[in-house]
């Protein structure tokens, strides 16, 4: 195993150990009772974040980002729309997808481009989108087709 993957797995199981802990304590009555309502929103608020990293060390170790572009894989473009949405979705505390608006802000785009970008995502099997429901897009391209951002996120 190298240092990436052995540090990846040390930082994996530290985040674990904390997030048990901390689950540990919010199931305590007594100390919950006594807890103020402010120090359980910073509670609730670390957890989401302890969750978010577990998760993102996850993609890092998955990640076999190519150098060029994968044959049959997305465009530059494609690629970016669907780092967005994987880096939405990990960031997101319930773990949806971003809405149209979200992607046209990001990208700076119009409705109908985004629409028709989502049209080509779904056409070439990289999304799965149900019809009628809103942030319904579901990845299902191969983790390490997608690149990172070339930007940074901002919800």
């Amino acid at each position: 195993m190298n240092n990436l993957h052995q540090g990846i797995d040390e930082t994996r199981a530290m985040l674990d150990a904390a997030r048990k802990q901390l689950h540990g304590i919010t199931q305590d009555a007594a100390i919950m009772a006594e807890t103020p309502v402010e120090v359980e929103a910073v509670i609730e608020s670390v957890a989401q974040a302890i969750g978010a990293a577990l998760r993102r060390l996850e993609s890092i170790a998955s990640e076999k980002a190519p150098s060029a572009a994968v044959p049959g894989g997305p465009t530059r473009q494609q690629g970016q729309f669907l780092a967005f949405i994987l880096e939405y979705m990990m960031r997101n505390q319930a773990g949806v997808a971003p809405s149209h608006a979200d992607l046209q802000r990001f990208f700076n785009l119009t409705a109908p481009s985004v629409n028709s970008m989502l049209i080509r995502l779904e056409q070439r099997g990289f999304i799965h989108r149900v019809a009628g429901k809103a942030r319904a897009i579901e990845l299902v391209i191969k983790p390490d087709w997608i690149p990172p951002l070339d930007r940074p996120f901002k919800f």
